[in-house]
């Protein structure tokens, strides 16, 4: 399985890279390689590699009882293919008593996508001020 991470990984740190915070105009991951590693090997995570694409998924546990597989991470070089191994990774997660798909990304998902339907927009405000650097604790 680490060889298919490692090949994958520069579509993940893509994807990555673009959904991050950015302050400044420097882009700020949520996330770097070992902490995603991390929790593949852990079974937090799911990776879908394909050959030229990648799936990355997590199980989100609500209080409710509500279970979602959320889409994390997604990227390559054919967005045909990650729209086609969607099939697979929603059965995965019907298999796995989720009640719902849900994921993040860009509107165009959507028309790739089939029984999708928009339920939210993400934002985010920057809470620094300009020219300070973003302290991170690890």
């Amino acid at each position: 399985m680490i060889d298919e991470f490692e090949r994958v990984w520069p579509w993940l740190e893509h994807s990555l890279a673009i959904s991050g915070y950015v302050h400044d105009g420097v882009a700020y991951p949520t996330h770097d390689k070992v902490h995603i590693w991390q929790r593949i090997v852990t079974g937090k995570a799911r990776l879908w590699p394909a050959s030229d694409s990648v799936i990355l998924t997590e199980f989100i546990d609500h209080p409710t009882g509500i279970r979602s597989q959320n889409t994390w991470l997604a990227g390559g070089d054919d967005v045909d293919q990650i729209a086609a191994n969607m099939f697979a990774v929603e059965a995965w997660g019907f298999k796995n008593g989720c009640h719902r798909e849900i994921g993040n990304g860009r509107r165009g998902w959507l028309r790739k996508f089939t029984g999708y339907s928009e339920y939210g927009v993400r934002k985010q405000k920057d809470l620094l001020a300009p020219g300070t650097t973003p302290q991170f604790h690890r």
